[in-house]
């Protein structure tokens, strides 16, 4: 009776030995992947998040209060792994200002692809999108319409890349409609500059009110600008709109 119990508890600690040896690793692995996931992808995920992380606080508290650290807590990361993806906290700055204005033009150009035959539809639906896209996502908004404005030094040619092709964006939109060859790519360029000078401005002061005046009202009045700039140009879809 003694030798089956001894058997006995050598056959149980024999079982548990093979089960704890054949079950598979959940962690690091010989070709470089934990948890089954290479190395680069942890590190993509990683940078995603640190920059993430830089959008939310430069947004809302701004380029000179937002320390690595408060990144780093915020992202749930050390600091190795914030020089692991930025050489300092300017670099950070210009890739949210980077990430932050691709969103925006990419949101925009999403919502207007349906209406390209379609002159007043394509501003109407550019600018619901546009004041959609800041009121969704103040942090951004706050980044790219106005925190940009106090760091241009630190931004660099980044900043004055970026505001180029939103105004590259209104020419491409407003070529198609031109009769004839119209007033020339300098004389647009112009013309695209200061309406999206007008529609930073308003959106700064959107931003700084909390939103107070609905956004119908800004597309509304933003749309007038617009119509103004249409009629001179000659595009019918104006020109022939009632007063």
């Amino acid at each position: 009776m003694i030798l089956s119990r001894v058997k006995l508890v050598d056959l149980m600690n024999s079982n548990n030995t093979k089960t704890k040896s054949t079950q598979p690793a959940t962690t690091r692995q010989g070709n470089g992947k934990y948890a089954g996931k290479a190395a680069s992808t942890r590190q993509r995920e990683r940078r995603a998040k640190l920059l993430s992380a830089g959008i939310k606080l430069i947004g809302s508290e701004g380029f000179a209060a937002t320390s690595i650290d408060a990144v780093c807590s915020e992202a749930g990361l050390t600091k190795r792994y914030f020089y692991e993806s930025f050489t300092n906290s300017e670099e950070l700055l210009i890739e949210s200002y980077r990430a932050a204005t691709k969103e925006l033009m990419n949101s925009i150009l999403m919502a207007a692809a349906p209406y390209r035959d379609d002159s007043r539809k394509l501003v109407r639906v550019g600018l619901q999108q546009t004041f959609t896209f800041v009121q969704e996502n103040p942090d951004k908004a706050q980044l790219i319409m106005i925190e940009a404005m106090s760091v241009r030094s630190q931004l660099g040619h980044v900043y004055g890349k970026s505001y180029n092709e939103f105004v590259d964006l209104l020419v491409a939109f407003t070529k198609p409609f031109l009769p004839d060859e119209g007033p020339g790519d300098t004389v647009l360029a112009v013309m695209a500059r200061g309406a999206v000078g007008a529609i930073i401005h308003l959106c700064q002061g959107w931003i700084a009110t909390d939103f107070k005046q609905p956004a119908d009202e800004l597309v509304a009045g933003t749309e007038y600008i617009f119509g103004g700039m249409g009629r001179e140009l000659g595009i019918s879809a104006w020109v022939n709109a009632p007063q």
